[in-house]
């Protein structure tokens, strides 16, 4: 397929656009699942986080290899291995899922099949769209797989009605949900295998390693902003209950103040490409990361359940601009034969801050609740509106 002609190009990224929206779908619905599951068998919170760690250790260990991969032989090649490692996931849960041990393998198979999708497809948008598009076609990557990550969690609605009259047991039905995944991840093989190579930089030698690409002007600083504001939803989400409950807010207004943000974030990657138009790549990077660090300090204070509504909202704007814009910002900085190597190296990064940043706020959350954590990380979201006064503007 000649992708240098643009119905063909439109074609691909459609597809493509599929492939990132059911990725999402059945990681977080298989992934909230198999914790459900876990949960039925009678074990608690230790075997949570061995499934946590099981789904975060392949993309650690394995982020730069498949980009190597990525560069050696094709985002397809990467996308078909994800695909592949989906259905393994899928076979472990239907063979084994009344074990622990096997959910648990399920797990790291899932967070394989998460891995090579997204470097495959990352690699893939950074290869083939246009310079110009590039805020565009990343805003509305990220714009599916936001959507992929909402519909994945209605897996969960998913009950056996026999069971529950029966037992009272009103959990997901795992097997409806795992036939479901098996479906979604055969459907997600066929795009991969339907979805063309970019052909840039496939079968070349790289022209330098990791150290070289770190070593790049603006490579250092696009890890840290991308790896401070995806690590930012993470806690978002995970103390904003603590800090309402502090504040005696109830559980409702937690439930519709995190839609609230998600709604926003969605909103802002819809009008991504005419900010960084009208204002400007690098005016709308440091303006997202300073407002939404701005954000986070605010709960330091004690605000109503309505104002903190507000700044969900403005966080969920700010932040959302970010992310998409720090893959732009790597597409820009590198060659075409390193941006596999960029879309992994960007990976790895994101999961080391998704990782160590948590483990430090854990320690401030202890000596000074949810409002410092806020604290920290909106200091680290300034830290990075700072360091992003070196992304290119065109």
């Amino acid at each position: 397929m000649n992708l240098a002609s643009r119905p063909a190009r439109k074609s691909a990224h459609g597809l493509l656009l599929v492939h990132a929206t059911l990725v999402q779908v059945v990681s977080y619905g298989l992934r909230a699942a198999i914790a459900y599951e876990l949960l039925a068998l009678g074990k608690d919170g230790v075997w949570l986080g061995y499934s946590a760690a099981a789904f975060a250790l392949p993309p650690l260990l394995l982020a730069l290899p498949s980009g190597r991969l990525v560069h050696r032989f094709g985002e397809r090649v990467s996308m078909l291995i994800g695909a592949a490692a989906f259905l393994l996931s899928v076979i472990a849960v239907l063979r084994f899922g009344t074990n622990p041990v096997g959910l648990i393998v399920a797990s790291a198979f899932l967070g394989c099949g998460v891995l090579f999708s997204v470097i495959g497809e990352q690699s893939w948008v950074m290869s083939v769209v246009p310079g110009r598009r590039l805020d565009f076609a990343f805003g509305i990557y990220t714009l599916a797989t936001s959507t992929g990550q909402m519909l994945g969690p209605l897996m969960l609605l998913i009950r056996s009605p026999a069971v529950a009259e029966t037992t009272g047991d009103s959990s997901p039905e795992m097997l409806a949900i795992a036939l479901l995944s098996l479906l979604v991840s055969v459907v997600i093989l066929v795009l991969s295998a339907c979805i063309p190579a970019s052909g840039a930089g496939h079968n070349s030698r790289s022209t330098g390693g990791v150290l070289s690409l770190l070593r790049s002007p603006g490579v250092p600083a696009a890890l840290f902003a991308s790896s401070i504001v995806l690590t930012s939803l993470d806690m978002a989400i995970v103390y904003l209950p603590l800090l309402a409950e502090g504040l005696g807010i109830s559980a409702g207004w937690v439930s519709a103040m995190l839609v609230a943000r998600g709604a926003a974030t969605m909103v802002s990657r819809l009008t991504l490409s005419p900010m960084t138009r009208r204002f400007g790549r690098r005016f709308v990077l440091v303006a997202g990361g300073a407002l939404a660090g701005i954000a986070l300090l605010s709960l330091m204070f004690p605000l109503p359940a309505t104002a903190i509504l507000a700044v969900c909202v403005l966080y969920g704007l700010a932040a959302g601009t970010v992310q998409p814009l720090t893959m732009s910002w790597m597409t820009l900085i590198t060659s075409v034969d390193e941006r596999s190597m960029a879309a992994s190296l960007r990976l790895l990064g994101n999961r080391i801050g998704q990782t160590g940043i948590p483990l430090i706020a854990a320690g401030i959350s202890s000596a000074g609740g949810a409002a410092s954590v806020f604290g920290f990380v909106g200091a680290g979201l300034l830290v990075g509106a700072v360091l992003s006064r070196a992304a290119p503007n065109d």
